[in-house]
């Protein structure tokens, strides 16, 4: 999610795309209480910020609201899981106790078939003056038209038809110091699982891992392209606390500890469970930070 720039009424634009998040990973790097701590955080800090500096650059500016673009492109049913449901709920709660009136418009955009029926459970959940000003488009014609009626084209996203910075490159913005992109995979491992990541010629990578997974994993990195050739071996990532308690923090392990891994190369990062053959499948969020090679 981010905010890009400002619509015709001078309310601030802000894009979320929850298709492009997963539950399960979310909470291998935080807790239930922090991502509630983090939308407080974001509404009472981010948001009145730039509320603040759109009336310092405009002293006639007085809707202190924003406009909303929920992107649903690539959420699929799968998502749409009772914990998912929990959070926007509580979320809905928080906005309407302490944050009314704060939305001008809402779009919501790429609206799959199956959402309708999702739709109505969370509509119950929404004041229905919120409701009200909510819309729901599929066709990206359709989306596209609508989100321009509402922001003019410098100041709209070009990968949602303006001319303005498109969404990754501001995304990017907010990263850490000095990196160039970021690859996440989740993965479910019960016994064995191997994925391939490409390292540019230019680029350098930091592995980290994040689980609460009690029976946990060891990892392991070996150059595709060269055999026998071995970055990293025998990283365990086990969480040392209470798989099932979802306000603590779950634990982070950086695979690459004794320092990055230059490209080009075809990293091949290998995890197998320590549980037995029968155990229950754990979750690990997998995570590849990428740097300009050093000099």
């Amino acid at each position: 999610q981010l905010y890009s720039g400002n619509a015709k009424s001078g309310c601030p634009l802000f894009i979320s795309k929850p298709g492009k998040l997963s539950v399960d990973g979310m909470e291998c790097i935080t807790t239930l209480n922090g991502i509630y701590r983090y939308h407080w955080h974001v509404m009472m800090h981010d948001y009145a910020n730039r509320l603040v500096a759109n009336k310092k650059a405009n002293p006639e500016f007085t809707r202190f609201q924003c406009v909303c673009v929920l992107d649903l492109d690539g959420l699929s049913a799968s998502n749409i899981t009772k914990r998912a449901l929990n959070i926007i709920q509580k979320q809905t709660e928080i906005d309407s106790l302490c944050f009314p009136e704060t939305m001008e418009r809402m779009v919501v955009i790429n609206v799959p078939r199956f959402f309708a029926l999702t739709w109505r459970l969370i509509k119950g959940w929404i004041d229905p003056r919120t409701a009200g000003k909510i819309e729901l488009i599929s066709g990206r014609k359709q989306w596209e038209a609508r989100l321009k009626e509402l922001v003019d084209i410098d100041q709209l996203p070009s990968d949602y038809g303006g001319k303005s910075e498109d969404t990754d490159t501001t995304l990017m913005k907010t990263a850490p110091s000095g990196m160039i992109r970021q690859t996440t995979d989740l993965w479910h491992l019960s016994a064995h699982h191997t994925h391939t990541f490409e390292v540019g010629a230019d680029e350098e990578v930091d592995v980290l891992v994040y689980t609460r997974g009690t029976s946990g994993a060891t990892f392991s990195i070996a150059d595709k392209d060269h055999k026998g050739k071995t970055f990293v071996e025998g990283v365990d990532a086990v969480h040392k606390g209470k798989a099932d308690d979802e306000n603590e923090t779950p634990t982070s392990v950086k695979i690459t500890s004794s320092g990055r891994i230059s490209g080009p190369s075809h990293i091949k990062i290998k995890a197998d469970s320590k549980s037995g053959r029968f155990a229950k499948t754990e979750t690990y969020l997998v995570v590849l930070n990428f740097y300009p090679k050093s000099a």
